[in-house]
């Protein structure tokens, strides 16, 4: 009886015969790397659908706990490679004016523009820019610490998904790999490369086979989604990512 009244309850709410409360309107993330940048905006009620913890958070699959919230979101906020995009465009009846998507990579002028969409939507311009001087200050300061010790001089081989971090920290690149799992053709080609660096992409590693191509390959993974490490910003994952990269002159000699 309680699971069909679950049921009822939600078919009424995807319906509109349910009105969601007025004062119990959220910023509704898809996962914690969108929550990061809704939180960069200042949204300060943000609802994370899918858990850090997930090995894959992008292919997260809604459920029926996620409905209410979903439907009283004022904003959902997504970055497009979600396996539950389709279900919220055009499988639950919702205004596409609460849908907003973003880029997320850590690129300066990408966060930028996604976290000043979503201030623009929220009425939270004047937080959102101050977040975005600590953010600028963090890559810029970064990239000067990796130009003075001349860290970056050496192309790296990265992984399709850190190469934004990378190129913002001044490092070239002299391939990139993934995301797939690396086939005989893709190593041998990444080893006429000739790099001793491999960063990786620690929520789906696919670059370790790399790591031994040759003696003195020194390898790395960094971070895109917030919360492995203690990280919960977008600051935080800039912050573990340059000192993943700083490591790197542990054992890394030019």
């Amino acid at each position: 009886m309680r699971i069909c009244l679950q049921v009822i309850l939600l078919a009424m709410f995807l319906n509109g015969c349910i009105e969601p409360a007025k004062n119990d309107t959220v910023v509704v993330a898809t996962n914690s790397w969108t929550a990061a940048y809704a939180k960069a905006a200042g949204a300060k009620n943000v609802v994370v659908l899918a858990s850090f913890e997930m090995a894959h958070p992008a292919e997260y699959e809604l459920r029926p706990s996620d409905i209410p919230v979903i439907v009283r979101a004022r904003v959902i906020i997504f970055a497009g490679y979600e396996t539950m995009v389709n279900r919220l465009q055009t499988g639950m009846n919702l205004n596409p004016d609460v849908l907003l998507k973003i880029e997320t990579d850590y690129n300066m002028a990408s966060i930028e523009k996604s976290v000043m969409d979503i201030a623009q939507r929220l009425g939270t311009e004047k937080i959102a820019l101050q977040n975005l001087d600590s953010i600028r200050h963090l890559l810029s300061t970064g990239k000067a610490q990796f130009d003075q010790t001349g860290l970056n001089g050496t192309p790296v081989l990265v992984n399709l998904f850190q190469q934004s971090i990378v190129k913002e920290m001044g490092f070239g690149l002299a391939g990139i790999f993934g995301p797939a799992a690396l086939e005989a053709g893709d190593i041998e080609k990444m080893a006429k490369a000739g790099s001793q660096i491999v960063i990786d992409n620690e929520h789906n590693p696919v670059g370790l086979p790399l790591a031994g191509i040759k003696t003195g390959v020194v390898y790395r993974q960094l971070l895109n989604f917030p919360g492995l490490h203690h990280t919960v910003t977008l600051q935080d994952v800039i912050r573990y990512n340059i000192r993943q990269l700083s490591s790197l002159g542990e054992n890394f000699k030019q």
